[in-house]
């Protein structure tokens, strides 16, 4: 995709190098002569040339934040009069993930509609499993992008001019070049009041190419706990970029835990007060509860003669233990042969996840779903949702669980006390301490008048203060924009 875009045209016009094959392209035509007028660009393309192979993306030392001071002092735009502003709301992809439903959710509220103008920009094509938010956003009316896919000639004539602007993006790091550059040729095409980001790589990309192409304000939103606990997800350049980023007054940072912003800003260096912190939102029109009928036929499936159904529905990766929850399903099932269990989700554990659970499987005891798309019907189903998670920012299905009446039992990772009232929609223990989460999902299994008046509880609990319009209020509050 990037190849296609403003990076490959700002290739042409600076000529970049391709670090890959470590060899020059030569720009052609016009395009060649405004790179040898310029002496600038000439030097820039000595020093790119001089540090090609050591820019190598994951073994490239952090950023200095000194060496890109320059893209703070960038003006701020002043985008067109319109009737809204217009936000730009950009993300990978809308997967079927917790921070893009949540992007989804709030492009398509009325609310948000009403007060700006929200277009969705992504790096994948929303299509197939880079699409499954899509068809919310575009029953809104709101228009979806995918960045790099169709080049703005007016954006290409500004490059050729703008030599400031060319030098700012072509000066920066390998790893970062492609993607910030595309996210900046969008940015210049669009001119929107305000970049609003989601996610550490989109952070990154966009955040820096907003400040470079004079974005007057950018949000960047923050899911979870920091990067580094996420080795699969980190890379070396986070902290550093972040770092800059936040040092800029035009940058509002977000995080949807107060767990989450606390960590962030210990890690940043930054104050905790430089986070805001917005809770997910939930509408219930999401998440119907289906017809008893239809709830007591998929209950029969998964019990299989059993009295007792626990669900879990996780991604299938380190930070959310499954490994742990496996252990606890193991353990507790001796205590309660009267018992069934599941599991939804895929992830890259998938394969050691079937191998670790084979015994309880070929015992009945277990059923592996895989990806699920009707999760509002088996929470529905279930007696107790099962959570061992070791990191976490607001998890959406333990709010859904509670909306649904479905009983949690979950550690107190990240934002899940947040999301869960102890002891009155479920019980937390810490992330460690597996005998605990063992022992407390026992007692919700033992106790019939606890498991009922947890369930009781969970509706109200999220009504009272997980509402969509109560996390769409708070979201359009962080944009400097009159209402």
């Amino acid at each position: 995709m990037f190849s296609a875009g403003y990076d490959a045209s700002l290739s042409r016009i600076t000529n970049r190098i391709d670090l890959r094959a470590h060899a020059m392209r030569i720009a052609r035509g016009a395009v060649r002569r405004i790179a040898r007028r310029s002496s600038r660009l000439e030097r820039l393309l000595q020093r790119l040339r001089r540090s090609a192979a050591a820019s190598i993306p994951r073994a490239v030392a952090p950023p200095r934040a000194e060496d890109f001071a320059h893209l703070l002092a960038v003006p701020a735009d002043a985008p067109p009069r319109r009737a809204r502003p217009r936000v730009v709301l950009s993300i990978g992809s809308l997967s079927a993930g917790g921070a893009e439903r949540q992007l989804a959710a709030f492009a398509a509220a009325r609310a948000t509609r009403d007060a700006v103008e929200p277009i969705v920009l992504l790096v994948h094509e929303p299509e197939g499993h880079y699409g499954h938010y899509a068809p919310m956003v575009r029953e809104a009316g709101v228009p979806i992008l995918a960045a790099g896919t169709k080049v703005d000639e007016a954006v290409l004539a500004r490059l050729r001019a703008d030599r400031a602007l060319a030098d700012r993006l072509a000066s920066l790091p390998s790893y970062l070049r492609p993607y910030v550059v595309e996210m900046a040729g969008e940015f210049l095409s669009l001119r929107p009041d305000c970049v609003h980001a989601w996610l550490d790589h989109q952070n990154v990309w966009s955040g820096v190419a907003a400040l470079a192409a004079g974005v007057p304000h950018v949000v960047l939103s923050t899911r979870n706990v920091n990067p580094s606990n996420f080795p699969y997800l980190d890379q070396p350049w986070f902290r550093e970029w972040y770092r800059l980023l936040a040092s800029s007054p035009r940058v509002t940072l977000l995080n949807n835990s107060r767990a989450g912003a606390a960590d962030y800003a210990d890690w940043m260096g930054v104050p905790h007060d430089r986070f805001r912190v917005v809770l997910n939102g939930i509408d219930p029109a999401w998440i119907r509860r289906p017809e008893p009928e239809a709830v007591r036929a998929l209950r029969a499936g998964l019990a299989r003669g059993r009295r007792l159904v626990v669900g879990g529905v996780f991604r299938l990766s380190e930070e959310k233990q499954p490994l742990a929850w496996l252990e606890t399903v193991r353990r507790v099932a001796r205590a309660h042969p009267d018992a069934a269990f599941f599991h939804a989700g895929e992830g890259m554990l998938a394969d050691r996840f079937a191998a670790t659970a084979r015994d309880l499987v070929e015992a009945g005891t277990l059923r592996i779903l895989g990806r699920r798309d009707d999760v509002p019907a088996l929470l529905a189903a279930s007696d107790a949702l099962l959570h061992a998670a070791k990191h976490e920012g607001t998890p959406n299905v333990l709010l859904e669980a509670a909306h649904l009446g479905c009983p949690v039992v979950a550690t107190t990772a990240g934002g899940s006390p947040d999301a869960v009232a102890e002891g009155a929609t479920g019980l937390l223990c810490d992330p460690a301490d597996h005998d605990a989460l063992a022992t407390n999902l026992d007692r919700v299994l033992g106790d019939d008048a606890l498991r009922a008046r947890l369930a009781a509880a969970g509706p109200r609990w999220i009504a009272e203060r997980f509402s969509l319009d109560r996390m769409v209020a708070e979201t359009l509050a962080c944009y400097p924009f009159p209402r």
